[in-house]
């Protein structure tokens, strides 16, 4: 009899006893060494004893794997969805929707049957359609049990054609599972519908929520059509692969949908953010005097936007090359159209800001919300690839432009009450010294309150500023200008410079 040792090898086993005839002469030591002998061989019996005996324990039934857990549930719910024996001829019609609603609840997608009955909760749906992310895991579990059931082995004792029978009833369980799925696809790119939700009464971002949405319904659908045409196991039956055509057919043809809906949304925000100046902001919107400098809401959303166009780099590409192909979009810049059409964003985005700008009654204000804006934008792209190191460049140039305007606006005129004093400037009972210092004051605490959100930028701005006041302040002091008392040192003024724009 064999038995398997610890490391994988057999040996023979041996009951009762046993004795060895040898040539030659015994010594007078036998009886010790032969006692001896005795006591390590039966040590060792009884030590490979005990390794059997681990090893028989640690063999013992082999385990379930995950999958053979999972196909055994699926079978269960496909012969109750069905409600016959594997054996039996399988009816989609005649299914039941409760074991299907019941798979789909494991899989955390129940509310698709809600869009499919449209009886969806405006609430609900507008929580599912801005993260597709459960979706889009339940299409690849879905999926994925297809295959399992394409490679089915049959089941001891089974005829194939029972065995067939069951591939062909989990197939269609699983198909039916995909097209209450695909429900969703037809609510979010039939035009003004997506679940019965307005989205213009939504979020002011509401059409780049939308957009990533369908991006990601995208995304889901070309892996799940990557997947579901991997070769099939060897025995699957025809009717399995006919099932396999139509799924294939159907995921394209919703893929081919939600790529119509991509360019839609995709020119409903392109032509928003590439509407003239002059249709949005002109003279005759101005804004409040003192609006906020700070980075302006739509400033965040297109860029925003550009990167995900740039995250979803390999669905967009194709998508916007064909549409330019078509002739429905004409790249301006001689990129490729995809990188065309991130560049003309920004440099429309810039535009429209420089526009909005002009609406600013003080011009500090208006040089600050540019700047802060094109910081932003700069910082934001930095690592962009689209964004190539000229377009770097030349926003780069901006920034130190509206810099220098900024200073040149708010701080040139305290610095003239020095440097170039004149009556109108002083006016009555006014030194120099106590004009500059009083000017100074004012608008210390204007810009002590201005908003400058990158730490870098602030302290940029508030080096610029110390560089063009304290020296000349220094040197004012220096010459000997009046005999008035000062009221700030130059080092208090650098002090109280380096507490600006903390907003």
């Amino acid at each position: 009899m064999e038995a398997p040792g610890r490391d994988g090898r057999h040996g023979a086993r041996r009951h009762g006893t046993s004795s060895t005839t040898t040539s030659g002469t015994v010594s007078s030591g036998y009886t010790s060494t032969s006692s001896r002998l005795s006591w390590i061989s039966m040590e060792a019996a009884r030590h490979f004893r005990e390794l059997e005996m681990e090893d028989l324990e640690v063999v013992g039934p082999p385990k379930e794997t995950a999958s053979e857990k999972k196909m055994k549930q699926i079978k269960i719910l496909a012969k109750e969805f069905f409600g016959a024996p594997s054996s039996a001829k399988c009816s989609a019609e005649g299914g039941d929707p409760s074991v299907l609603k019941r798979w789909l609840r494991e899989l955390g997608v129940e509310w698709v049957l809600h869009v499919a009955d449209g009886t969806l909760a405006p609430a609900e749906g507008l929580e599912h359609a801005l993260d597709a992310s459960s979706w889009s895991l339940a299409l690849s579990e879905i999926v994925d049990t297809f295959h399992l059931a394409s490679g089915l082995l049959p089941v001891h004792g089974s005829t194939e054609e029972q065995n067939m029978a069951e591939q062909l009833q989990l197939a269609g369980f699983t198909q039916q599972a995909l097209l209450k799925m695909l429900t969703f696809v037809d609510s979010m790119v039939a035009p003004n519908l997506s679940c019965g939700i307005d989205w213009s009464l939504v979020l002011i971002g509401a059409p780049y929520k939308k957009f990533h949405t369908l991006l990601r319904l995208c995304e889901a659908l070309r892996n799940a059509l990557t997947e579901i045409q991997l070769p099939l196991h060897s025995s699957y039956s025809a009717e399995v692969a006919t099932i396999l055509g139509e799924i294939v057919d159907t995921l394209s043809a919703k893929e081919g949908k939600v790529r119509e809906a991509i360019w839609n949304a995709l020119e409903e925000i392109r032509t928003r953010i590439l509407e003239s100046p002059e249709d949005g902001q002109g003279s005759s919107h101005t804004q409040t005097p003192q609006g906020s400098s700070d980075v302006d809401e739509t400033t965040k959303s297109v860029v925003k936007y550009a990167i995900f166009l740039e995250d979803y780099d390999s669905i967009m590409e194709p998508i916007v090359s064909e549409a330019a192909s078509l002739g429905k979009y004409i790249p301006r810049v001689g990129e490729p159209p995809l990188i065309s059409l991130r560049v003309e964003m920004v440099s429309c985005l810039e535009e429209k800001l420089a526009n909005k700008s002009e609406a600013f009654s003080d011009q500090g204000l208006r040089f600050l919300f540019l700047l802060n804006n094109s910081f932003f934008i700069m910082d934001e792209l930095r690592y962009a690839l689209f964004f190539h190191e000229s377009c770097k460049a030349d926003l780069a140039g901006k920034v130190e432009g509206y810099m220098e305007r900024f200073i040149q606006v708010s701080w040139a005129p305290v610095l003239s009450c020095l440097i170039n004093p004149t009556p109108s400037c002083l006016g009555k009972n006014y030194s120099p010294l106590s004009k500059f210092e009083s000017e100074f004051q004012k608008m210390y605490t204007t810009q002590k309150l201005l908003k400058v959100r990158y730490p870098d930028l602030r302290n940029r701005l508030r080096r610029a500023i110390i560089d063009k006041i304290i020296p000349a302040y220094t040197r004012y002091l220096a010459d000997d200008y009046g005999n008035a008392p000062q009221k700030f040192s130059p080092s208090n003024l650098e002090e109280m410079l380096q507490e600006l724009f903390e907003g």
